[in-house]
């Protein structure tokens, strides 16, 4: 990931940052590589790495064939953590295997353990051991069965363990190809990894800069984008609409606040993007709104500049969307040869509705209306500026639905702060940070997903997973059990924006449990 700052230099840095191995194992890893989704923040808090070789071993751990594999009740996966956090003891086959295995927590989490195990257990070579990986790889029934002659045999051989041992072991390498991973792909992974954290925690501006510059080549960006702005806010970092000011094409940094770029409206193009910034004087941002109005209105393709007004590009001005908007609409009513008046003649007044009554006026009096059918029509106009059918402040709801349109999500607002939420005690970021106890929190509903436990006293009744977000973060553990979700499961739906009351945990499972929930 390149970084829009000269002090970050990857390839010399060191990897005992306290900050960075507390944030993975905090679990806040969105953008964090190969640790983003939801299964890697979760084990990521159990886990807790601390260096490098545990790094490797979590990403190892959390891929699909560990996570499958169970072993006394259990996968793989979950003694690895038991193991680690001194939850269950770690035993080995035999205690040649402990040199081996040891850092793993006695799991074999690695190929490159099994050709170890081989190669000491019996006499293989570096090239007979990589042929056991392959083989066991491959999954060929007569090659594995040569394999394993040979493993049998060189272990006789070797003399450190006996042959119903070396076959138990043999038969624990090839079971463990369903999970094993490569070794050097996930140290390698595991350095990608910290350096993503390092650079989050240090620099979080130019961390969420750049990965929503390159969010499109997520398999789903608008998804994506939606995440790490929901995550920026998590980290007191709100990421603004393009500004004015900069006219920038693409996502940045600037004045220490992230600013979307141009190509991140939607309705505007490349195309759209150079007419704009050819057109539009360097000193646009420093215009009045009435300024840049009369200014522009016959330059921009009209297209384009109600997209600017709608996203928020031109909200340097610090005159409401609604207004901006009303009064452009107001002015593309006028004819060509009105517009060019109001442009040769708008510095004599101080605001629309006096220059459109001056252009009202006869042409022998200074006007610049044609005939007596278009000085009704200004007029008109300067009645519907005088008297708008509606109010022209900004409803946070018309800004979060436009703003979805242009984005992919709202930057503005939240939908949570449309609501009322006095009875609330709670937000987002004060689980994530740690609350506990029972609390209030208003949010809305990203996604729910239903799960029925096979063991304990839940077994068999349907329970619910959520993950809901307010306007400072996102909690993915939000749990409801059977009782409750039968209680209120016609609540319960994407979108509902809701009062849950619970009890906030924190540590590897922060979330949660519901007791009671009332739509807002």
């Amino acid at each position: 990931m390149q970084m829009e700052t000269s002090t970050f230099d990857a390839e010399n840095l060191s990897f005992d940052d306290q900050d960075t191995w507390d944030l993975i194992s905090s679990g806040r890893t969105k953008g964090v590589f190969q640790l983003e989704s939801s299964l890697g923040k979760s084990w990521a808090k159990r886990v807790k790495p601390n260096n490098i070789e545990e790094l490797s071993d979590l990403i190892a751990i959390i891929r699909p064939g560990c996570l499958k594999a169970i072993v006394d009740g259990k996968t793989m996966t979950q003694h690895y953590v038991d193991r680690k956090n001194e939850k269950e003891s770690v035993t080995y086959i035999h205690p040649s295997l402990e040199p081996i295995l040891k850092k793993t927590q006695g799991v074999l989490v690695y190929q490159e353990q099994s050709m170890q195990i081989a190669q000491q257990l019996a006499g293989f070579t570096l090239e007979d051991a990589d042929n056991l990986r392959k083989a066991i790889g491959k999954k060929k029934a007569d090659l594995m069965a040569k394999v394993k002659d040979d493993f049998i045999k060189g272990a006789e051989e070797q003399k450190i363990v006996d042959k119903e041992t070396a076959e138990e072991i043999f038969s624990w390498i090839e079971k463990s190809s369903r999970y094993a991973f490569n070794k050097s792909h996930s140290v390698s992974y595991a350095i990608c990894s910290y350096w993503s954290a390092y650079a989050k925690s240090h620099y979080p501006l130019e961390f969420y800069s750049n990965y929503l510059k390159h969010s499109g080549g997520k398999p789903d960006p608008q998804r994506e984008v939606k995440e790490l702005v929901v995550d920026a806010k998590s980290n007191d970092i709100n990421v603004h609409p393009p500004s004015l000011k900069y006219m920038n094409k693409e996502t940045v940094v600037k004045d220490g606040k992230i600013y979307f770029g141009l190509t991140n409206v939607k309705s505007l193009g490349e195309r759209a993007i150079n007419s704009i910034v050819s057109k539009l004087p360097e000193n646009a941002h420093e215009m009045s709104w009435y300024e840049f109005l009369i200014e522009t209105c016959g330059e921009l393709n009209k297209t384009y500049v109600q997209a600017m007004i709608e996203s928020g590009v031109v909200s340097v001005m610090g005159v409401p969307r609604q207004k901006m908007k009303y009064e452009f609409t107001t002015v593309q009513e006028l004819s060509k040869k009105e517009q060019e008046w109001v442009k040769e003649n708008y510095k004599d007044y101080e605001s629309l509705i006096p220059l459109l009554r001056s252009l009202a006026r006869p042409k022998k009096e200074g006007g610049g209306v044609a005939n007596k059918n278009r000085l009704e029509l200004v007029m008109s106009l300067v009645d519907m500026l005088e008297n708008p059918p509606m109010s022209l402040d900004d409803d946070p709801n018309w800004i979060i639905q436009t703003e979805t349109n242009y984005y992919g999500t709202p930057l503005t607002f939240s939908e949570i702060d449309t609501y009322d939420t006095s009875r609330s005690d709670t937000t987002c970021k004060d689980i994530i940070n740690g609350k506990i106890g029972t609390v209030k929190i208003a949010a809305t509903i990203v996604e729910y997903n239903k799960y029925v436990p096979t063991k304990g006293k839940a077994a068999g009744k349907e329970m619910v997973f959520m993950q809901v977000e307010d306007g400072t973060g996102s909690i993915e553990n939000v749990t409801m059990f059977n009782e409750c979700w039968l209680k209120y499961k016609n609540i319960t739906y994407i979108g509902n924006n809701i009062l849950l009351v619970g009890k906030a945990s924190s540590g590897d499972r922060a979330g949660i449990i519901v007791d009671e929930m009332y739509e807002l």
